[in-house]
């Protein structure tokens, strides 16, 4: 249950000015996720880690009508390491997973600030594992400067209509006298779901991202699909990255995801999935090559209270080099393989 703390504005106001404004509100919400982690290639790893089925981090998150259906929205968000108690950007906390101030009326909402990108936001419900932990999906991690979350954004969200859904987002480089005028970054989605029935397409484009030394263009695109049969619902994806360094020959990064998520009684939900990952190397063109495996269980206690259990392992091809964990330490066996599994415990409020 999120706690809300409700301002009495028109009492406050008619005490000291006479005026009356419309009332607003504030709400602390959050997750906080943790997970035993053992990883195993060359060497075996094993500690605590943050977020194994859904992110660290807390929130504030305020509104004020200011009527005839038009409100005012501010979110700050912060992640956590909750394994340390540090920000997840590895200083103090601080507000990079999201800070916004916007307008939503019958419109839709525009909002200003650092967040997700549109593109992201339509594309991780093809995830069963959330893009989180061992299991979850690194294709928002392929490429240079390919992050899902970006700075100085202007956003815009359309209502829904009948299941149709658009979204949009235009980020300043703030930068002059760059190969393409800019490093500015701006997508859409277009979203459809209605009743089992779900898709998006989603298209980015990154002006100069530093690749290799060199000035990058990058263009994404990606496509995801997915149908509750009820008894199991079954979501697939493909994401492909194109880069245009200057002065080289173009190359693609791609990403491809099947997942299957199965109810098992009234609390637990069973979780499989598949990704392929193709890297290209920016000198030769080859692309590196890699398949990860996951299955879970998720047992839920609450409705804000889950334990989980994830392996994954996964197999590089042609000389890659992915990781289950990134920070973990533990080196990929000679073959490039690697297992790891987390148990855990997840609670939101």
């Amino acid at each position: 249950m999120k706690k809300k703390i409700i301002a009495s504005l028109p009492l406050l106001a008619m005490a000291t000015t006479g005026a009356a404004f419309a009332q607003s509100s504030v709400q602390l919400y959050g997750n906080i996720d943790q997970a035993v982690t053992v990883v195993d290639g060359e060497n075996t790893w094993s500690g605590l880690n943050s977020g194994g089925n859904k992110d660290s981090y807390f929130g504030l998150r305020g509104t004020e009508d200011l009527g005839n259906g038009l409100k005012a929205q501010f979110v700050l968000e912060s992640g956590i390491n909750a394994d340390t108690g540090n920000g997840d950007s590895g200083s103090g906390l601080d507000f990079k997973r999201r800070a916004t101030v916007g307008l939503l009326g019958n419109f839709g909402e525009v909002h200003l600030g650092r967040d997700e990108t549109a593109a992201y936001k339509a594309m991780q419900r093809y995830d069963v594992f959330n893009h989180a932990g061992i299991g979850g999906t690194q294709s928002w991690g392929l490429g240079n400067n390919d992050d899902k979350r970006k700075d100085n954004l202007i956003g815009y969200v359309s209502p829904n209509f009948g299941g149709l859904t658009f979204a949009a987002n235009y980020a300043f480089g703030e930068q002059s006298n760059s190969t393409w005028k800019t490093k500015a970054y701006y997508d859409a989605a277009v979203s459809y779901s209605q009743g089992p029935w779900s898709a998006t397409f989603a298209a980015e484009q990154q002006n100069n991202s530093l690749l290799g030394g060199l000035d990058t263009r990058q263009r994404s695109y990606a496509l995801g699909a997915g149908y509750d049969f009820g008894v199991v619902k079954m979501v697939g994806a493909y994401r492909q990255t194109n880069n245009q360094p200057q002065g080289m020959a173009d190359y693609k990064d791609k990403t491809y995801t099947l997942g299957a998520a199965a109810p098992v009684g009234a609390a637990g939900v069973v979780k499989a999935s598949y990704n392929r990952y193709e890297r290209h190397n920016m000198a030769s063109l080859d692309a590196q090559k890699a398949d990860q495996f996951s299955l879970g269980y998720e047992h839920n206690l609450s409705k804000r209270t889950a334990l989980y259990g994830t392996y994954s392992y996964l197999k590089n091809k042609d000389g890659g080099t992915m990781s289950l964990v990134a920070d973990s330490g533990a080196t990929l066996s000679d073959s490039g393989k690697q297992h790891a599994v987390q148990v855990g415990l997840r609670h939101s409020f």
